[in-house]
């Protein structure tokens, strides 16, 4: 969403707390946890302003790259100006599913809270589309706000990831730092 429809104490929130402080501090260990060797081609869905894209293209080899997905032409040029001392990043600004992503391609998909925030009428859509674009045995991994008043079931992600083609390698829900839940899962890409 651009910025004249997003309201300033999202602006705020996401410059302060999100960029200067999460992305620093807790993006960095999540990570490193998520068990990359530093030489995958990733792509980031919903990279937004560039917060998680920090980490993963600090922990990146020359061997490796990112790719950050963004449908807002306001976050994907806040990335740019954020992370322009990267040069293993390439940034598409689009509708996933309008996209000409290569097939079989990335090695990592990573959704990190974004895909509740989408109708979900348009999540089968725009899994199946990142599914594509992983390389057979690629590994999608996905965090997701998990409250019921913001978020998504666990349930609900085991069914998106299986009706895309997807196979669960691990889920579960735990709570995190600021006290709410959030669902992770692994899942793979067998064909």
């Amino acid at each position: 969403m651009d910025p004249v429809h997003f309201p300033l104490l999202r602006i705020i929130e996401e410059e302060l707390i999100d960029y200067r402080i999460r992305s620093r501090f807790y993006h960095p260990k999540y990570v490193k946890n998520l068990g990359l060797s530093g030489s995958e081609r990733v792509l980031e869905f919903g990279s937004g302003g560039g917060c998680l894209s920090r980490a993963l293209a600090s922990m990146l080899t020359p061997d490796g790259a990112l790719t950050c997905v963004e449908i807002s032409s306001y976050w994907m040029e806040k990335a740019r100006q954020r992370l322009k001392d990267f040069p293993n990043i390439e940034y598409l600004q689009g509708d996933i599913t309008r996209m000409p992503v290569p097939e079989n391609h990335f090695d990592t998909v990573i959704i990190h809270f974004v895909l509740h925030d989408i109708a979900p009428t348009e999540r089968i859509d725009i899994v199946s589309a990142l599914a594509k674009c992983l390389r057979p045995e690629g590994t999608l991994i996905i965090r997701e706000p998990a409250n019921p008043w913001h978020g998504m079931p666990l349930s609900e992600i085991r069914t998106l990831m299986r009706d895309a083609g997807l196979r669960e390698i691990r889920t579960g829900c735990s709570r995190s730092w600021r006290r709410t839940w959030t669902c992770d899962g692994t899942f793979k890409k067998s064909w």
